[in-house]
């Protein structure tokens, strides 16, 4: 029979495997992505590359549509099990609707977007407007799966869908369809991993039972959590492509690309722990707990890949990219250093936004906007570039940090 001591135990055991489970499928998912990303510039002229490159952004774009509704649902779903049928409704219905507004301006639009963005075709709009409404509503069942817990069926789904894009986009480029293959890869790659992690309603009839979840709260501080996300993981390289030249700012980019590789890895463990803060039946002491584990995880992960890329940068550049990108080896230590600093900052808001507070989101999105100043005003090489985000993360850092000390005194105060 399972005491109450055994409890916390357990709940850490399997946080742990839930982390390794997803960590494990992030890196997977994240290679796979990254080789296929190389695989299309070997096989593509530069122009269409740029194409393929220019739906990748716009994937990009949408995946903060979708990871708002995946940290709705996950909330939501964590807070009022017994109404995970009524939530399930309601956000896909919000995901249907959105989605569609989204493919009609997408696909109406489609030749204006080709001519002002020198696109090869305007067909590739069209495909993938047809494809960003299914992702929308995949990621509404993906964050039911991570309310409930479910992360093998999680995993499965964030395997299924890179399998998919990887293998239809290469044979449709083999085949000679160019950047339409790209574009039909991914589309049928949202639809592959929808399937996938499609959860069907119980029929236990509880449509009584109200939502305790917030929504206004959870998806105001949801939407300030990524918007602070977004600009951090795209401002300095938009700054880098507009301020150095072609081969400086690919040079860059190279950087950009293995630092931000422990992003994915701390995204994992982000996924394990949501859910756990989530839940108001869990004792406070069991979610600090549970967030002292991952915050844990997470420094670990950014010491390893720190000095892995200090160690073992040339080769990493020279196996990767090539002797033409040896510029990024002075690039790679400083850049990991900080995305592990700003992967902290992110749980830590992350945290409380899980607990219907959004001080931490809006410290985290100030920061990630001062960053962008910063680097815009100082930010006159690529050494300068990736030093002061090292400065700007630290500094976020202690701000969400502060953030939440301050908003912890006040709950144990009203305790």
């Amino acid at each position: 029979m399972t005491t109450e001591t055994d409890r916390p135990t357990r709940q850490g055991r399997s946080l742990l495997a839930n982390s390794a489970l997803l960590s494990t499928t992030a890196v997977a998912v994240s290679a796979a992505n990254y080789l296929l990303n190389v695989a299309l510039a070997r096989m593509l002229p530069p122009d269409e590359f740029g194409d393929v490159s220019l739906v990748v952004n716009m994937v990009l774009a949408g995946s903060l549509v979708a990871a708002t509704l995946q940290l709705v649902a996950s909330r939501a779903t964590a807070a009022t099990p017994a109404a995970r049928d009524r939530i399930r409704v309601l956000l896909v219905r919000a995901a249907l609707a959105v989605g569609a507004v989204t493919f009609l301006c997408l696909a109406g639009g489609a030749r204006l977007l080709a001519d002002w963005l020198s696109a090869s075709t305007p067909w590739l709009f069209v495909v993938l407007g047809l494809g960003l409404p299914v992702y929308f509503v995949q990621a509404v069942h993906r964050g039911i799966l991570q309310g409930e817990l479910r992360f093998s069926r999680l995993a499965l789904s964030y395997g299924t869908e890179a399998l998919i894009r990887v293998g239809v986009t290469l044979a449709l480029i083999a085949a000679g369809f160019g950047v339409l293959g790209a574009s039909i890869g991914v589309a049928a790659s949202f639809i592959a991993s929808g399937l996938v992690a499609r959860v069907k309603p119980t029929g236990t009839g509880a449509s009584h039972v109200g939502i305790d979840l917030g929504l206004r709260s959870a998806v105001l501080g949801a939407t300030v959590l990524l918007v602070g996300q977004t600009v951090v993981n795209t401002a300095d390289l938009l700054i880098a492509k507009a301020r150095f030249d072609p081969t400086t700012a690919g040079v860059y980019a190279a950087a950009a690309l293995v630092g931000r590789a422990l992003v994915f890895v701390s995204a994992a463990v982000l996924s394990s722990v949501f859910p756990v803060l989530a839940r108001d039946e869990i004792a406070e002491v069991e979610r600090r707990r549970a967030l002292r584990s991952g915050l844990v995880l997470v420094a670990a992960v950014g010491l390893v890949g720190t000095v892995a890329v200090g160690v073992l940068g040339h080769l990493l550049v020279s196996v990767a990219f090539g002797p033409g990108y040896a510029g990024a080896e002075p690039l790679l230590v400083p850049y990991a250093l900080a995305t592990a600093l700003f992967a902290l900052a992110n749980l830590l808001a992350a945290a409380e936004v899980a607990r219907r507070r959004i001080a931490a989101a809006v410290a985290l999105a100030a920061g990630a906007l001062v960053q962008t100043g910063v680097l815009t005003l100082w930010g006159s090489t690529p050494g300068a570039l990736v030093w002061l985000q090292v400065g700007a993360m630290a500094a976020t850092l202690v701000a969400v940090a502060v953030t939440r000390l301050f908003a912890l005194r006040r709950i144990d105060a009203e305790l």
